[in-house]
């Protein structure tokens, strides 16, 4: 157990408190809980909640920045489709062979498509990585969490004699804990295009 000595003592002290006030209470289901317990959760659900607008509040220029770039993209790539349809016979040759405006409009076109593409996984490698540090942090907490409320949960049991349930009420997590990248709306992939965009190097 990571809690220490300390720790222990006072979470023991704490349930000798408790137990005159559990001592005549049933040994009931696994919901069964005391304050102690629900401070506990409280203190883990507080530190999730912080964790989880602390990333949001460093990261949010990064969010703002992926929503735009990702949006841009999304429109050049239909942008692109849509000028490839409209493309007279002609301009299609002319296109196969590496000439004429419509080759050079779509030339630029795909550059601008390759810098979004490699911006917005730039910006989702680093958004997934914070957004899993703190997960990581917060998760740690709910596990410190889980051991101090075993500790005070076996003491207390030994307190009131087994008067109280085997098991405390389970200690829940954050939701967003199970989340992954992609529970963060700006976060949302681009779907794949059906071909390689630098089109302008293959036949028309």
């Amino acid at each position: 157990m990571r809690a220490g000595p300390l720790a222990r003592w006072r979470l023991s002290r704490q349930a000798r408190s408790d137990a005159a006030a559990v001592h005549d209470a049933p040994a009931a289901g696994p919901e069964t809980t005391t304050p102690t317990v629900a401070a506990l959760q409280a203190g883990a659900d507080a530190y999730a909640r912080r964790e989880e607008q602390r990333f949001f509040r460093d990261m949010r220029g990064e969010l703002t920045e992926h929503r735009v770039v990702t949006a841009a993209l999304r429109a050049d790539l239909d942008a692109y489709d849509d000028r490839l349809e409209r493309l007279p016979e002609a301009d299609r040759l002319r296109i196969a062979e590496g000439q004429g405006p419509a080759f050079e409009e779509l030339r630029r076109l795909e550059r601008r498509i390759r810098r979004a593409h490699r911006r917005a996984d730039q910006l989702s490698a680093l958004i997934n990585a914070r957004f899993t540090a703190a997960q990581l942090r917060a998760a740690r907490r709910f596990d410190r969490t889980d051991e101090r409320t075993a500790v005070y949960w076996g003491a207390l049991r030994r307190a009131t004699s087994g008067r109280v349930a085997a098991q405390p009420a389970p200690i829940r997590r954050a939701g967003w804990l199970s989340s992954r990248g992609t529970a963060v709306d700006a976060l949302h992939p681009i779907a794949p295009h059906e071909t390689d965009p630098r089109r302008t190097d293959a036949p028309a």
